[in-house]
């Protein structure tokens, strides 16, 4: 038994409560007693309630009490982390490299907060805040949330193009885990699978990445978790469209916009209406359709389309409608993303410069046409074979060819 666990049976023993009083209608009983014997970690939610029903603060339970300065720092720099407020974690942590912090959970997640920030602009200084926050949260027995800190680096990673480093980085990070025979919080284990996936297809492991997305479905379901589901659903459409398997994209489109719809969460229907033109654009090749999802997306997001995907699939049912100068338009308003991306996700973005290149090309801009068709020709020898390379491969042979007449 871990002390963590000690601490919340002896409380609960001296107040005089059962497991089933404790457990309320928010946790299992035999989870509960999982905790107390130390072969399950709660994570912040769950040690948040339990401290509740005990009538304590959760540092008690984890026996390290936090001073009240940094219990303020702790709840301003969570505040700026919900409002992706950089600049100010940031600013509330300018001596974090030198100070020393006490062996308490408001540590380790200032410490946590403070290293994602970090990494975005200076990665290896980010990494060590995260270690030094993963130190903390294991000598609290804090597994759930060392594992999901080591996750979030997998996850930079892996959009940094370390896509194998990434997958061998994962399966060690879980094997440790594995071998503390401790429970994992069912939504940082849905989050591990979730990122395997991601990577498995990465690096073109369709079978597995097929396998793995499977038991995600499967695993949410069984335990009515419903955690990225959308997503997940959109994912499977996307690999459906990619095998040419039309009955399963419809199947997983339709499920993916569903869940957004019940979560009411615009951003994600607005990615699925996008996918949606993307098949348009791709399969049937009904280029009004794919502009009436397009107008859809813009509508969801209220004019906040980017400037990638959108101009992207407008410019290629433009180009396939003949519509050159207001294709080559949106073409010349597309950007590659400033944050990193998965690589299937880059497969599909490389080819707006070959459909540039086309549309040039048609328009007897031959000069031009052939750097855009460089320029995707470039990008591909790292990513995993799909159609998309196959697309942008012709498409310089036929500039190349068209070229040199």
């Amino acid at each position: 038994m871990n002390e963590l666990g000690q601490r919340i049976k002896k409380l609960r023993v001296e107040k005089g409560m059962t497991l089933v009083e404790i457990a309320g209608n928010k946790m299992s009983k035999g989870m509960l007693s999982m905790i107390e014997n130390g072969r399950a970690n709660p994570s912040m939610e769950s040690l948040k309630f339990i401290a509740c029903q005990l009538g304590c603060d959760p540092q008690y339970l984890l026996g390290n009490p936090t001073p009240d300065e940094l219990k303020n720092l702790f709840n301003k720099i969570e505040e700026a982390f919900e409002r992706n407020n950089d600049e100010q974690i940031i600013s509330l942590t300018q001596d974090i490299f030198d100070r020393q912090f006490p062996i308490s959970l408001e540590s380790a997640r200032i410490l946590e907060i403070s290293g994602r920030t970090v990494m975005k602009s200076d990665q290896n200084n980010g990494e060590m805040l995260i270690d030094r926050a993963v130190t903390i949260y294991d000598r609290l027995s804090l597994y759930s949330h060392s594992l999901a800190a080591k996750v979030y680096v997998v996850e930079y990673h892996a959009k940094n193009g370390e896509y194998h480093n990434a997958l061998n980085m994962l399966r060690n990070v879980r094997k440790e885990y594995d071998e503390k025979a401790t429970v994992i919080d069912m939504l940082v284990e849905l989050e591990a699978n979730y990122v395997e996936m991601i990577l498995l297809f990465g690096i073109g492991e369709y079978i597995a990445g097929k396998d793995k997305l499977h038991q995600l479905i499967a695993m949410s379901k069984k335990k009515m978790v419903y955690y990225k589901m959308d997503n997940i659903f959109r994912i499977a459409a996307f690999q459906a469209l990619l095998h040419n398997n039309e009955k399963d994209y419809a199947y997983f489109i339709k499920k993916s916009e569903q869940f957004a719809v019940f979560s009411e969460n615009d951003k994600s229907l607005a990615f699925t209406l996008l996918l949606q033109a993307h098949y348009y654009n791709q399969i049937p090749t009904d280029y009004d359709q794919a502009l009436c999802y397009l107008d859809k997306f813009a509508t969801v997001l209220q004019g906040n389309i980017g400037s990638d995907f959108y101009y992207l699939e407008k410019g290629k049912a433009l180009l396939g409608k003949g519509q050159l100068t207001e294709a080559l338009e949106a073409f010349e308003k597309f950007k590659m993303p400033s944050s990193n991306s998965y690589p299937l996700e880059l497969c599909i973005l490389y080819t707006a410069y070959s459909y540039r290149a086309i549309c040039l090309m048609q328009l007897g801009k031959a000069e031009e046409a052939l750097f855009y068709a460089q320029k995707a020709a470039s990008k591909i020898d790292s990513l995993p074979q799909t159609h998309y390379q196959d697309f942008i491969t012709n498409t310089i042979e036929l500039v190349n060819k068209n070229f040199s007449k």
